[in-house]
């Protein structure tokens, strides 16, 4: 998360910066850059992952639409958290770098 917070996570953006990929430009959709906010709101590819995760977050956490598209509460909002690395976990986006980061299901944390 800390990555996402700060553009510093490994998407085509930020690998294009540091030279480790020769374009910025989303290999999903091929549309824009692959920013954070291109990744968690905006990249077409993700549309159906996207709704699971506004479904999941609005109820939750009391959410309106508009606040579950604000990159800077869906990326510190404690109630957000799961729901956001669930949905990171189903696109499989970054499973090579970390893995699957998907958390434990609520009812196993609360034993």
């Amino acid at each position: 998360l800390f990555q996402l917070r700060t553009g510093h996570a490994p998407l085509n953006k930020h690998l294009h910066r540091i030279t480790k990929v020769p374009s910025p430009i989303c290999q999903q959709c091929h549309r824009r850059e692959e920013t954070v906010h291109h990744f968690l709101l905006a990249c077409p590819q993700y549309t159906r992952q996207r709704l699971a995760l506004q479904n999941e977050i609005g109820p939750q956490a009391n959410c309106n639409h508009a606040y579950t598209n604000h990159l800077k509460n869906l990326l510190s909002n404690r109630k957000c958290i799961k729901p956001l690395l669930r949905f990171i976990a189903s696109t499989r986006r970054l499973e090579h770098n970390f893995g699957d980061v998907t958390p434990p299901a609520d009812d196993e944390t609360d034993e």
